[in-house]
């Protein structure tokens, strides 16, 4: 199931994150709110339950969400993506995916870090800013595929439907504020808004020596 976020406030902010120049500042604090849109959007979806709540002058029915749920953010542009989404869910558990792509065709994947709490019987949302090539999101579903989890769902600000063909296979739920139709040669997303990483956090330094 695809749904595709399109309300007027987030495809507003997502036409201001795309702005060639935007500084890191702005671009990290445009994926913090539309990762907290998408999140009240996907509440609907949550299963509850009805109590009665004691006010100052009666009793008032509210609902009370019975889900739990798990945020994995796949590093490192989904950081202040992830952090919006927490602002809507602050008892969710969050785990961490240490994943990248290798520049050149076939783009090949890497999973260095891979660190998440127990799901078992809980909904897992995804938070990764971008799905193009499919590659990182589809070693990723691989590896949760055999977990015992309620839901598994996938948050994208960008989609491209290279990458959704390619993942379609699993029992996925995908929220996305916009489906584009075109990847180029470094299997980036026309028009997109370039490498997410590199705008919220810099370029990574190619001098630094580890050893």
């Amino acid at each position: 199931m695809i749904k595709l976020v399109d309300n007027l406030i987030v495809q507003e902010k997502l036409g201001r994150i795309r702005r060639k120049g935007i500084d890191p500042a702005h671009f990290r604090h445009g994926l913090t709110d539309i990762g907290r849109y998408m999140a009240y959007e996907f509440a609907n979806t949550l299963s509850y339950e009805k109590t009665r709540v004691q006010t100052p002058l009666g009793v008032a029915e509210a609902p009370r969400i019975t889900d739990e749920i798990t945020i994995i953010s796949v590093l490192r542009a989904s950081l202040p993506f992830s952090y919006g989404i927490m602002k809507v869910f602050p008892e969710a558990q969050h785990g961490i995916i240490g994943a990248w792509r290798e520049d050149k065709s076939p783009f090949k994947v890497h999973i260095d870090y891979f660190k998440i709490p127990e799901v078992h019987g809980k909904i897992v949302i995804i938070a990764d800013p971008m799905l193009a090539t499919g590659n990182t999101m589809e070693q990723i579903l691989e590896r949760l595929k055999s977990f015992p989890i309620k839901r598994l769902v996938i948050f994208n600000i960008i989609s491209a439907k290279a990458g959704l063909e390619r993942i379609k296979r699993f029992d996925i739920e995908v929220y996305t504020c916009s489906i584009e139709e075109e990847l180029d040669n470094s299997g980036y997303i026309v028009p997109g808004l370039g490498d997410a990483g590199d705008l919220a956090f810099g370029k990574p330094s190619k001098t630094i020596n580890l050893k």
